[in-house]
């Protein structure tokens, strides 16, 4: 049996949306199935287009933020909650 990571919760700052990210999406995939444009070329972390500050976070160690965080690369999984600068 396969275990998958439960959904991601993306709170967007600025904006005050809530998105809810499946286990099968990246961040940025899901906000851009949601409508919220985001800069991005390479998909893989590598280009550093999509990177976005991370404001708090839960899952993870909690005195890392803020910090920048590539979208393309963050998906469910040791995160379960992320507020972002956006």
């Amino acid at each position: 049996m396969t275990h998958q990571p439960p959904p991601l919760v993306v709170d967007l700052h600025r904006s005050g949306r809530t998105l809810i990210v499946p286990p099968a999406l990246t961040v940025l995939e899901a906000l851009e199935n949601e409508g919220v444009t985001i800069d991005s070329m390479c998909r893989a972390g590598l280009c550093g287009t999509c990177e976005t500050i991370a404001l708090s976070g839960t899952g993870t160690r909690p005195d890392c933020y803020p910090h920048p965080l590539r979208l393309c690369t963050t998906a469910p999984g040791t995160l379960t909650h992320l507020v972002l600068d956006l």
